[in-house]
């Protein structure tokens, strides 16, 4: 079984444009660095800054790795509900994998073509689904190589094992929406609060005289500052990984 379809090709997705940006956003925090540093010749203030750049910076990139880790899981969905609906037609499991193959996209996409190239070169379709879907860093696509898993070798049904699957991963995603959206309003609270202290700031600077100069003059003035920057982006951080609803990155099923 061999797929001669072109891959199709993915979006763009938050981490990939992140990563565009990388270079460019640490080049500005750098900048900005050396101009506090030298060029205004406050060192404690420019360390603060570009630590909490880095900070802010990280906890853009967690987001983005979010953002693609839900719409990897949403195209592995679609995937096992595409498969679902082959064999219940009565495609055979060659012929299945072969749909997957040609239409399934993101990591699904090229794990199914994974399993297609390594049969074609005369691997087991248990050993490919193995060593492909069920070491796959998604969920749902290693509980799909699970369950081809244990048809190719031991047997059974699996069109209805895929039914059950493709309906508990869709009753996940949806109790999954709901809880962020239970949770959205403590991340929106925490992006309000980290942005409310600047704008507090600006305003105290123009409008109370000796404001700005206690703050950016003073050496207690600048202590200050570089904590208040660093407590909130930390706070920000914690804040958004306390209403996390994904796994971590690094979590990996046994």
């Amino acid at each position: 079984m061999t797929s001669d379809a072109p891959e199709p090709a993915a979006p763009a997705t938050e981490k990939q444009a992140l990563e565009r940006l990388r270079l460019p956003l640490f080049m500005a925090g750098l900048a900005i660095t050396c101009v506090l540093w030298f060029g205004a010749g406050k060192p404690l203030l420019a360390a603060a800054f570009f630590a909490a750049w880095q900070m802010a910076l990280m906890v853009l990139r967690g987001q983005s790795r979010a953002a693609d880790a839900l719409l990897e899981e949403r195209y592995a969905v679609e995937a096992i509900e595409t498969a679902s609906r082959a064999l219940r037609a009565g495609i055979p499991l060659s012929g299945m994998l072969q749909i997957l193959a040609q239409e399934a996209r993101g990591e699904a996409g090229r794990s199914f073509r994974e399993i297609a190239q390594r049969e074609s070169l005369g691997e087991e379709l248990g050993a490919a689904v193995r060593n492909v879907l069920v070491r796959s860093p998604i969920p749902a696509l290693r509980a799909f190589g699970l369950s081809l898993a244990v048809q190719v070798s031991a047997g059974g049904n699996l069109a209805e094992t895929t039914d059950r699957l493709a309906t508990s991963l869709v009753e996940r995603a949806r109790v999954r929406r709901r809880a962020r959206a239970i949770v959205a309003y403590s991340r929106t609270a925490a992006s309000v609060l980290a942005v409310v202290p600047l704008i507090a700031v600006a305003l105290l600077c123009s409008l109370l005289e000796g404001y700005a100069e206690a703050l950016l003059e003073n050496h207690s003035g600048n202590v200050m500052l570089a904590l208040a920057m660093l407590m909130i982006v930390a706070g920000f951080a914690a804040i958004q990984r306390l209403g996390r609803i994904e796994p971590l990155p690094t979590e990996r099923d046994a």
